[in-house]
């Protein structure tokens, strides 16, 4: 029987997301992963113990001499950083995120349209805003920029500035940040200067960060790149590369999942803010092993009061809405991605295979298999 793979993660960020998918082809593939805590740069030094993988993110400046710190290893890098030396590499498709965001806010109803920009050149950001402007030029629509130090803002410039972009694109406007926290400073000083959100301006960020979404001061609407997907596609492909499958990609690119709406670029099925918090709270911990005594547990509300309100804004109880929640991201997997049953059913958070199949066959009426032949 041969020896487990050791698997050296090394990220310089990350999100939980992305370990999530990432632990996943871990587990199913019984890896030794290794995760070092608080990294911060290249290491120090050669790293003296043998790897027989490495997962690498870092940013895009940074200079890592990858075969010097790990000579032996396969490395595959997850963000296609220009100067790293890889044996293969996954990232987020940044294209499909600007386009994504492009349909979904024409799709809204608005004409006029605001794309923001830092000033200074991040190359996957850069790559969601072309991947914006290509696909609104394509619908007619010729988007204008506010090129700003979003993530150092100046209080009193950015109010400057904003005012003045917002009055050459003219009302209403729609939004897109290529990241989630410079969508934030933006927002403020948009109220600030006494418009509303979304009526008056909608606000749509990139990557789902969902600390920063949910406590902005309107909850902001925003492209999920899938994290979860994209760890579990850069593990799958470096399990290939150890195993020296010379069919294996050299490049993949990992698409988004979907735009998850709040309040930002939609009102809520409900302004009921204990639903409001139920709805968000399921939305983010759906693929945890969650019941709804968590749910009501986390968001410090009666037991009594939020079953009560819950049912009779929603028609349902909490417990369905979690199944719902996770037999809905499931069906996109089995559609979209070739993940084993297994993989499915961790990602969505049931305890085994066997729990996820009866779910899927009681509420859908066919089983995951069935689903995805179809398709």
């Amino acid at each position: 029987m041969s020896s487990p793979k050791r698997v050296l993660a090394y990220f310089l960020w990350s999100t939980p997301a992305l370990w999530h998918g990432v632990r996943a082809y871990a587990r199913e593939a019984g890896w030794i992963l290794i995760t070092p805590n608080h990294v911060h740069g290249p290491p120090a030094r050669p790293d003296r113990e043998a790897f027989d993988g490495v997962l690498l993110l870092v940013g895009s400046h940074e200079t890592f001499e990858t075969r010097r710190h790990w000579p032996k290893s396969v490395i595959v890098d997850m963000q296609n950083t220009p100067q790293i030396d890889a044996d293969a590499c996954v990232e987020i498709d940044h294209d499909q995120v600007g386009r994504m965001a492009a349909d979904y806010l024409h799709d809204l109803g608005y004409r006029h349209f605001l794309g923001l920009c830092l000033d200074v050149e991040i190359h996957t950001l850069s790559r969601r805003t072309e991947g914006f402007d290509s696909r609104l030029r394509e619908l007619g629509l010729v988007p204008r920029y506010l090129k700003h130090d979003f993530w150092m803002p100046a209080p009193t410039q950015m109010l400057k500035v904003v005012k003045e972009a917002i009055e050459a694109a003219g009302l209403p406007l729609a939004v897109f940040s290529p990241d989630d926290p410079m969508a934030d400073p933006f927002m403020q000083a948009v109220l600030e200067l006494g418009y509303r959100i979304p009526e008056d301006v909608a606000i749509l960020g990139s990557n789902n960060e969902r600390g920063l979404c949910d406590q902005c001061r309107i909850p902001l609407s925003s492209v999920d790149v899938n994290f979860s997907r994209h760890g579990y596609e850069s593990a799958r492909l470096l399990d290939r590369l150890m195993a020296g499958d010379r069919q294996a990609p050299r490049f993949l690119a990992s698409p988004p999942l979907r735009v998850e709406r709040r309040r930002s670029t939609e009102r809520m099925q409900t302004e009921d803010p204990v639903v409001r918090a139920i709805l968000e709270y399921i939305g983010e911990h759906f693929a945890e092993k969650i019941t709804a005594e968590h749910v009501i547990q986390d968001i410090h509300v009666s037991r009594s009061v939020a079953f009560e309100r819950f049912r009779k804004v929603m028609g349902r109880s909490i417990g369905k809405e979690i199944e719902r929640t996770r037999l809905e991201h499931a069906c996109s997997l089995l559609r979209e991605t070739d993940y084993k049953l297994d993989a499915v059913a961790g990602l969505c958070g049931y305890r085994n295979t066997s729990a996820f199949c009866r779910a899927f066959k009681a509420i859908m009426g066919e089983t995951p298999s069935d689903l995805r032949h179809r398709h």
